[in-house]
């Protein structure tokens, strides 16, 4: 028969077995909450389908729009309406698709450039929905920019790839004019002045004096 000691010992060990298996599951989920996403996912899924609109506005006021007409060509809505470059546009376009998402943080707003964004990028897919990334702070180690997708988790996005698209801002995409090829004017060359010929002398007839003769009365 087992002893009243050797009972109250197996049920301290079998609460210290529980005890440590709480810990190490509490320990794991610390973790892998504090550690980033593994690897870079894109930000917006293959099906939204691909940008119709792309809007892309700073805090300072500045703003630039492009979006596709009814013949779906590219088109500047803002600053100004206008062509666009459609080879810019489309890079851009390929530029949403690819942006990834280094990570998700929790940090407060403020911290993070977030609770007054810099820059707002508004986009439309064709898949009929339309999201908003606001964009704050650098990371830093200046591998991404702190963002939020539709008011979302606060998530790091890479920078290179927002970058590309924020240049925009102060590099709208103008369809580029031919510059005017340049024409020499030719030089006007000045005529030398002709020096009149002297006129020949005209010979002068002299003057032969006339001379009366007298006549003598006889």
């Amino acid at each position: 028969m087992i002893r009243r000691n050797t009972w109250i010992l197996l049920v301290i060990l079998a609460a210290l077995i529980g005890f440590s298996f709480y810990l190490t599951n509490q320990k794991t989920k610390q973790q892998a909450s504090a550690t980033p996403t593994a690897g870079p996912t894109t930000l917006f899924s293959s099906a939204e389908g691909q940008p119709t609109d792309i809007k892309i506005e700073s805090s300072t006021g500045t703003s630039v729009e492009m979006g596709r007409n009814d013949k779906g060509v590219w088109v500047l809505k803002a600053p100004t309406q206008a062509d666009a470059d459609q080879a810019s546009v489309e890079a851009a376009a390929t530029q949403v698709g690819a942006l990834n998402v280094l990570g998700d943080v929790q940090l407060g707003l403020d911290v993070i450039g977030l609770d007054k964004p810099a820059d707002t990028i508004t986009i439309t897919f064709t898949g009929g929905k339309t999201h908003k990334l606001t964009v704050g702070s650098v990371n830093p180690i200046q591998t991404g920019y702190y963002a939020q997708l539709d008011g979302g988790k606060t998530q790091i996005v890479d920078k290179p790839g927002l970058d590309a698209l924020l240049t925009m801002l102060t590099n709208p995409p103008y369809v580029a004019t031919a510059t005017p090829a340049v024409t020499d004017t030719p030089i006007a060359t000045a005529t030398p002045e002709t020096t009149p010929t002297p006129a020949e002398a005209t010979p002068t007839t002299a003057t032969v004096p006339v001379t009366e003769t007298a006549t003598k009365s006889p």
